[in-house]
């Protein structure tokens, strides 16, 4: 360290005694010069004022350098400087106040002069110097600055609670510090934590958070109430220190909203029964047991379903087993809605109580098939039921109801039901012998009296009534079987509708019976090779099929007599040209023929005066939709049709 005034090692020279002017020699001159000198770097032209002082910062942070001075100095100009503290190492003067990143405070009460660094960076780290300002020699103070980073702590205790609980920190620290303040704030920064406590020694109430500093067991406890997920973070409890930095430690609270991160996850069925086991530690043997729905631990007791004080609830029950440490919750007549899940407590004298959860998963009770049938009122019915080879010995039922807790054994309270076991195929039948429509509904049939699942068959049974027409009677759908109608009753329906043609129909019908059976067998077994048609496809078959073919055969027919009666009338007047004296056998063999046409006088005669009107009723048939009523027409009025064609050819 040099002198920041160039002239001190002159000042001293002047305050030696006007002695050394007279002395002796040359030689003694220069000797008293050498000591003079010697003396001047020995002193170094300052003076100390005390000891090294050491100051830690944190980086990006600022830190406070306090260096005391004498009596008699407030008024002189102090400085901190850094290097030989020449003029250019000088960073800032109590006449500046602010330069750059530093301030510089004087309290002249106390004799302290404070400088503060800003923004510290690690090329901040090293020896600075506190400096008072004297005419001949300055006044210095070391100092050494380390700079850590702002950031704690090595170790972090971790803590977990739930919403709506509370937690409480415990920090300890040394006897020496029994009277430091104490204080607590969230974050990582030690730097601002004391800025930014949310709580201290010295103010020790805050709503949510309470201090207490129990000083002889050298602890200080902090603790929050009502906790919510956004108290959830890293907390660091701070110890002040007078000098260098303060002491802490670190916490790492959790507040989870739900619990837990372990679940259990358990099945059963509807309508049976389920035990839920919560083991606790030994300490808890004593403690109060608890269950309730739901996954919030803070208001799990308050809508608890039952507790070790009250073991018996409906559906629910507990037996809490010390011996083994362990309480079960016993739920009977499962149901769909109690699915979901449920949380185990074990009430504690800490800040909140243990829990472990459960998933319940309750199924749908079923059975190996599910199928449904249609029967017809008034007709038997048969019902199968499969069964396990293993049930064989076993008794069969089959029970009527919309849940099996609640069906009703029909085979022993109906003698309309009948069973038959059949062992070699694993199978039972039940059979109705006369359907009523009071019979639908939902059947369980199987061999197991456990009701276990699996062993069972559900049939779900629907009725319907046979329905009658005029023509031909409706069918009615059995399981596996469709009933058409038969040949032989569109047979009669077809017979009824030939009668109304007159005897010229019947004739001709005659004719065509052969094709007519023909075409009935061949309705007959397209209908019956059609297993599940509705009984109204088949009786469609009779006005949209029959009638089309029998006017189509009817007219071929019609046309191959005419010409059969034309070629034989050119046949016969050949003959007459030939041989006159056989006329009157021509007239003879004229009139039969008319008379095989007509069949008698009066229709010849009608046919002569309405020759217009028939022709237009010809036109009408040849109009008709393929749908029109067979038995509206007649015999006459197709052979009139015939006689007015077989005119018109004549002329």
């Amino acid at each position: 360290m040099t002198c920041r005034n160039s002239n001190c090692c002159g000042h001293i020279f002047s305050t030696f005694p006007f002695r050394f002017l007279f002395l002796q020699s040359k030689a003694e001159m220069w000797s008293f010069q050498n000591l003079l000198f010697t003396s001047c770097v020995a002193l170094i032209c300052v003076t100390s004022a005390v000891g090294v002082i050491h100051v830690t910062g944190y980086l990006g942070s600022k830190v406070e350098i306090s260096c005391s001075y004498g009596p008699g100095y407030q008024s002189y100009e102090k400085y901190l400087c850094r290097n030989d503290c020449d003029d250019s190492d000088v960073l800032i003067t109590t006449s500046e106040l602010t330069k750059n990143k530093y301030k510089t405070h004087d309290d002249k009460t106390a004799r302290i002069f404070t400088a503060i660094i800003s923004d510290l960076h690690s090329t901040d780290a090293g020896k600075y110097w506190c400096g008072v300002s004297k005419n001949w020699n300055d006044i210095y103070t070391e100092v050494k600055l380390e700079l850590v980073p702002d950031s704690c702590c090595d170790s972090v205790t971790k803590v977990e609670s739930y919403a709506g609980y509370s937690v409480s920190f415990s920090c300890p620290y040394e006897s020496s510090y029994q009277n430091n303040l104490k204080y607590i704030c969230k974050g990582t920064r030690p730097s601002i934590c004391l800025q930014q406590a949310l709580i201290t020694s010295d103010n020790r109430e805050n709503p949510r958070f309470s201090l207490d500093d129990e000083k002889m067991s050298t602890k200080f406890t902090t603790k929050i109430s009502s906790l919510t997920q956004s108290d959830s973070g890293r907390y660091l409890c701070g110890i002040q220190r007078n000098s260098d930095l303060h002491l802490f430690c670190a916490f790492e609270l959790k507040v989870k909203d739900h619990c837990c991160d372990t679940v259990t996850n358990i099945e059963s069925y509807e309508g049976y029964s389920k035990s839920i086991n919560c083991p606790y530690e030994n300490q808890y043997r004593n403690s109060l047991k608890y269950i309730c729905r739901g996954n919030r631990p803070s208001t799990c007791l308050q809508r608890a379903l039952i507790t070790s004080n009250n073991r018996e609830n409906g559906r629910f029950s507990l037996d809490d087993e010390k011996t083994s440490r362990i309480f079960t919750l016993t739920i009977s007549s499962l149901t769909q809605s109690d699915s979901g899940y449920y949380l185990c407590g074990v009430q504690t004298n800490s800040d909140h109580d243990v829990f472990s959860a459960v998933d319940l998963k309750v199924k749908e009770w079923c059975c190996v098939r599910s199928t449904e049938i249609t029967g017809t009122v008034g007709h038997p019915l048969t019902l199968q039921c499969p069964y396990p080879r293993q049930h064989r010995d076993n008794r069969k039922f089959l029970c009527k109801g919309d849940h099996r807790n609640s069906c009703r054994d029909m085979v022993m309270s109906e003698s309309r039901f009948a069973l038959r076991d059949d062992i070699y195929s694993s199978s039972f039948s039940v059979m109705i012998t006369k359907l009523e429509e009071a019979d639908a509904g939902t059947y369980w049939c199987g061999s197991d009296s456990r009701w276990r699942v699996g062993n069972y068959t559900k049939i779900q049974l629907s009725v319907e009534f046979l329905q009658h027409t005029s023509t031909v009677p409706s069918t009615v759908k059995t399981p596996g079987k469709t009933v058409p109608p038969t040949s032989e009753n569109l047979v009669k329906t077809q017979t009824s509708t030939m009668k109304a043609l007159g005897k010229t129909q019947t004739s001709i019908m005659k004719a065509l019976g052969t094709t007519q059976t023909s075409t009935m067998k061949a309705l007959g077994k397209t209908q019956t090779q059609t297993p599940g048609q509705p009984v109204k496809d088949a009786a469609l078959y009779v006005p949209f099929t029959v009638p089309p073919v029998l006017l189509l055969l009817i007219g071929i027919l019609v046309v191959v007599v005419y010409k059969w009666k034309y070629h034989k009338v050119k046949e016969d007047e050949a003959i007459v040209d030939r041989n006159a004296p056989k006329a009157k056998g021509l007239e003879e063999v004229m009139g039969a023929m008319d008379n095989d046409i007509y069949g008698n006088q009066e229709v010849m005669m009608y046919s002569k005066k309405q020759t217009s009107k028939q022709q237009s009723a010809c036109a009408q048939y040849e109009d008709e939709d393929e749908e029109q009523d067979y038995e509206n027409f007649t015999t006459s009025e197709d052979i009139y049709c015939n006689e007015n064609f077989h005119l018109a050819n004549r002329k």
